[in-house]
């Protein structure tokens, strides 16, 4: 049997709240909108969609609008993000590399085209993981590219390490185990599988894979 785990990477993987908010604010006023964004607004933006996040960043435009600047803002977290990326969480590295001797891993995000690869290059992680995809690769919720991983890699069991209650509708739509990064961004009332910290992470997914 071929087990996986599959890990959300905002607030999971690491913290980019910083470096985030200096690309929005950036493109903003190299486009001269009046929009400007705080930490604060940033963090409740983690995990949407680019459709859930338009209305809530750019309220007094459409959807057509609001789509084209949040593109704005996507080329330049990407471009920001290169040279000065989010902080990996305490001895990440070391839970990672200990992780990836046993399990495949793989990165699910809802994030653009080149999001991940800015975390799997800028903080050379690249080397533990097996694969990734972002929606902006394939369009789709991570729910679909959770599945289409599955499929691809042969895959028969996966544990999903997210932050959000969005990832854990994500997880559940596609049918599998999911743990609660509860150091992140997110509140999940009542969930019985979490961590404090992802020196906790190796029992945790022991612990699931074996009920």
């Amino acid at each position: 049997m071929k087990r996986a785990i599959f890990f959300d990477l905002d607030g999971t993987l690491w913290d980019a709240l910083i470096p985030l908010t200096e690309a929005w604010n950036l493109a903003m006023e190299k486009n001269n909108l009046p929009y400007r964004f705080n930490t604060k607004t940033m963090q409740s933006y983690m995990g949407l969609l680019p459709e859930e996040t338009v209305p809530l960043a750019f309220p007094d435009v459409d959807m057509e609008q609001g789509l084209k600047f949040f593109k704005i803002t996507l080329d330049a977290e990407i471009e920001h993000l290169a040279k000065q990326p989010g902080k990996l969480y305490k001895n990440e590295e070391s839970v990672i590399n200990t992780l990836s001797k046993k399990y495949p891993l793989y990165i699910i995000s809802n994030a653009d085209k080149g999001y991940v690869e800015n975390y799997l290059n800028a903080c050379n992680m690249g080397k533990y993981y097996s694969g990734h995809y972002n929606a902006g690769d394939t369009g789709m919720p991570k729910w679909k590219n959770i599945l289409l991983m599955k499929e691809k890699e042969n895959i028969d069991e996966i544990i999903y390490v997210g932050d959000t209650k969005k990832d854990k509708e994500e997880s559940e739509k596609a049918g599998v185990k999911f743990i609660h990064a509860r150091y992140g961004f997110g509140v999940i009332e009542n969930e019985k599988n979490y961590i404090d910290s992802l020196e906790e992470l190796p029992n945790k997914i022991e612990e699931m894979f074996n009920k």
